[in-house]
């Protein structure tokens, strides 16, 4: 996907029609997000109402709005791309005057919304597993896992550039989205907790569902450490 392995390094048709085949998964993805969206809206129509609205349905609006917020950025970048190859113009060509580092913002300002986009629903998935496992009729601290949703949702659409630490950036921008990564861990550790706090003091069964959330807790909390230790620009950059 990177320019110019996509435009001048890649001759024929076969790239060009990989790009049009994400332009139209990307247009599905925003009717699909828009009918998500005014679906949701239609539950409850009081504010105070719909707060009470369960989680998953929470997760799966925020993953709606962050398809919404993101794919017309990669559909705009695609265009790009697909005029550089075929219509000669010098976007992402430095040699027309052009900045092949702009493709990469472009494309990780939705990319690392996708990230979000798809651990949100299983967020929403594991608040309703650990009521049904727990036997409670609301998950610890309700209000909290719901603004953790939000600000995950929120704050993963400012740190795309930590995918880009390696390109030539400037050392203010590289601890800005290094700081912004490493604030994530916080409502993501909110929500953890409170899973935790949610399934405490339950009648202890070993049956599938419980494996199963006591699973994704711990591969997501060794993700997520892993996460935040690769968020330091200087390991990342050693790594590198």
């Amino acid at each position: 996907m990177y320019p110019p392995l996509s435009t001048i390094g890649q001759m024929g048709l076969a790239s060009v029609l990989s790009i049009f085949s994400l332009h139209f998964a990307g247009v599905s993805s925003i009717l699909g997000s828009i009918n998500f969206m005014s679906s949701i809206k239609k539950v409850k129509f009081n504010f105070l109402k719909i707060m009470n609205v369960s989680l998953f349905i929470w997760s799966v609006f925020v993953t709606t709005f962050l398809l919404i917020l993101s794919l017309p950025v990669l559909a705009s970048c695609l265009t790009m791309l697909l005029t550089d190859k075929l219509l000669g113009s010098s976007f992402f060509n430095s040699i027309g005057g052009g900045n092949p580092i702009m493709f990469q913002h472009l494309f990780w300002f939705f990319g690392h919304p996708e990230v979000y986009i798809l651990i949100l629903p299983a967020f929403g998935v594991v608040s309703y597993s650990v009521l049904v496992l727990a036997g409670k009729n609301k998950t610890f601290g309700p209000m909290g896992m719901l603004f953790a949703i939000f600000s995950i949702g929120l704050v993963g659409c400012l740190v795309w550039a930590h995918h880009m630490f390696v390109v030539g950036m400037d050392i203010d921008s590289r601890i800005y989205y290094m700081s912004a990564t490493m604030i994530i861990a916080v409502p993501t550790g909110i929500k953890v907790y409170s899973w935790l706090l949610t399934i405490s003091g339950f009648y202890l069964v070993f049956d599938s569902l419980f494996f199963w959330v006591v699973g994704f807790i711990f591969m997501f909390t060794m993700g997520g450490l892993t996460g935040l230790v690769l968020s330091n620009m200087v390991l990342d950059i050693n790594l590198h």
